[in-house]
């Protein structure tokens, strides 16, 4: 039951996207970055994890401002993102965009950071909430199915996720064509120089409007 557990919270990433990382090689050509470019609503493909037996599917949506971005993560108890088993949220807002730039890895980037408002787990069936409820999983008890919890500030199995107003700090890449964005690998942040604290690569995972 806790191992079930377990595969489905590392299948998922604090807003950036599944998959590999680019390509140290990766030289794509990425549009300027605007905050009306990116309102709306971006969706990645669905993510099948076959040792698990379960998928992933993320949507962003960028407030008409620009300024509020929410990331919700549904997971699903299949590999074909059909059967839901429960919802991870991030909510950010105050979103600032820096200036376009490159990683170490000549991955065209432009930073931005913003503020964590909450991060929320809802369980859609009751096999998930009573799993988290008798293991008072995140070292809490309150599981409901389709009732979401905050796990701001919370350790959850190895994570311990951003409290409310801690600042999140990210890196984002649009191709030239303006169709996709990608976010970066937050699991590898960098620990020394200016760029400290954001992800020092880039996910494959692409978000499509």
């Amino acid at each position: 039951m806790i191992k079930y557990i377990f595969l489905l919270f590392f299948s998922i990433f604090l807003l950036s996207g599944c998959g590999d990382e680019l390509s140290t090689s990766t030289t794509d050509e990425s549009a300027n970055i605007t905050k009306p470019l990116l309102t709306g609503t971006w969706t990645a493909k669905c993510s099948d994890n076959t040792t698990a037996s379960t998928s992933s599917k993320t949507v962003l949506v960028f407030s008409a401002s620009g300024d509020i971005l929410t990331s919700t993560t549904t997971n699903y108890s299949n590999e074909s993102c059909v059967t839901q088993s429960f919802v991870f949220t991030k909510k950010l807002n105050t979103l600032e965009l820096g200036s376009k730039t490159t990683t170490s890895q000549n991955q065209i980037i432009n930073k931005f950071t913003a503020v964590v408002t909450d991060i929320t787990l809802e369980p859609k069936t009751s096999y998930v909430s009573t799993s988290l409820y008798s293991t008072s999983f995140c070292g809490l008890t309150g599981w409901s199915s389709g009732t979401e919890t905050s796990v701001a500030g919370q350790t959850c199995g190895s994570i311990t996720y951003n409290a409310v107003n801690d600042t999140h700090s990210d890196i984002i890449q649009i191709n030239s064509e303006k169709t996709f964005i990608r976010l970066g690998n937050i699991t590898n942040a960098a620990s020394t120089g200016s760029s400290i604290g954001y992800p020092k690569t880039l996910y494959t995972q692409e978000y499509y409007k």
